[in-house]
């Protein structure tokens, strides 16, 4: 169910990476400051705060609703991140709480993440299960003391903000960026990078009943470690 938003943060997702600073590029790129031009020590760790997030079902509009968490995250290249890990907490949906590793808090499982083009000049992050790829879970929990069991898998895109430059000698650092995942009726705002074909859709499923599309609203702010001065390219 809607829980599916904390998966999405699961995002979790990131920061910096390395990259010199005489490299163009055509795609967003992860860069990190030993100064600019010089190669970052990977993986760079970083962590998120939450703030309120849902999961939305398409067809059933059950809701999983959660009032906060937090994220840890490591840049591993260029455009990639792994050990995405998102805590959601205060989770319910309507007046049954919902969790997995404590009653109204939930954990996903490790995340890998790519950078992409959500659209010309706007990178993104897409989250996915570390171990078994894209459509694979992305989190397993309980609602209303374990009667209804939630699954959520597939994958999920979010906007990164705080993008400078189109290259990293024109890049200037922020001290954070926010990941937003963004939702309506249950469909994801953003199901592919700019150029990819066909497309790829977060699902959930609570009970016995079968998967159905979902969508996750939640915005995460995210920071790398004070000595690396991460950021991203447009």
């Amino acid at each position: 169910m809607k829980r599916m938003r904390m998966m999405g943060l699961l995002l979790v997702v990131v920061f910096a990476v390395s990259v010199t600073a005489s490299s163009a590029t055509a795609s967003p790129v992860y860069y990190g400051k030993a100064q600019v031009g010089s190669t970052v020590t990977l993986p760079i760790k970083g962590t998120g705060t939450l703030g309120a997030a849902f999961l939305e079902g398409e067809v059933s509009k059950t809701k999983i609703e959660c009032s906060g968490g937090t994220a840890n995250f490591e840049v591993t290249g260029p455009t990639t991140t792994k050990k995405n890990i998102t805590v959601f907490t205060g989770c319910k949906t309507g007046s049954f709480p919902c969790g997995n590793v404590a009653e109204t808090t939930i954990e996903t499982k490790s995340l890998e993440g790519e950078l992409g083009d959500v659209k010309a000049g706007t990178p993104g992050v897409r989250l996915f299960d570390e171990g078994t790829g894209k459509g694979g879970e992305l989190a397993a929990f309980s609602c209303a003391g374990g009667a209804i069991a939630v699954k959520v898998k597939g994958s999920v895109i979010g906007q990164l903000s705080g993008a400078s430059g189109n290259n990293v000698t024109e890049a200037k650092f922020a001290t954070s960026q926010k990941l937003t995942f963004a939702e309506s009726g249950g469909k994801q705002k953003w199901t592919k990078f700019v150029g990819e074909v066909g497309s790829e859709q977060l699902e959930s499923k609570a009970g016995e009943g079968s998967f159905e599309k979902s969508g996750q609203s939640v915005i995460a702010t995210l920071k790398g470690p004070a000595n690396s001065n991460l950021g991203t390219t447009k």
